[in-house]
């Protein structure tokens, strides 16, 4: 760091890649999907679901990046996206990968007719 080597410094808006961060974030989105009706699966931690009566909708976190799987996925965003909720959503829309797997989402109308991982 050169002569920067031992100052402190004040970071402002900037959490990525802090200690702590990942845990923070993990415990605060937790809280935040447990208030919108959501559990987390036994199997992994990081997806979350909920049954709304006729289907399920899920939410797959992997550190601060979330894939949201539902049919009314608006009404999630709305519920959790500033200024009601405590987020700010950027790179919204469909996705085109996931941790190492590429999605091909094939769409007939409104409807997804096939999904590849």
């Amino acid at each position: 760091f050169g002569d920067w080597g031992g100052k402190l410094a004040l970071i402002n808006k900037a959490l990525y890649g802090l200690v702590g961060f990942c845990t923070h974030f993990h415990c605060h989105l937790c809280a935040e999907l447990d208030r919108l009706g959501f559990y987390p699966s036994k199997a992994d931690q990081d997806l979350w679901m909920r049954d709304t009566g006729n289907h399920y909708e899920y939410v797959a976190k992997y550190i601060d990046d979330l894939l949201i799987i539902s049919r009314s996925l608006m009404a999630i965003l709305e519920q959790c996206k500033k200024p009601n909720g405590p987020y700010e959503f950027k790179g919204v829309g469909s996705p085109e990968y996931y941790l190492v797997s590429d999605i091909k989402i094939t769409y007939e109308g409104n409807s997804v007719a096939e999904l590849k991982l």
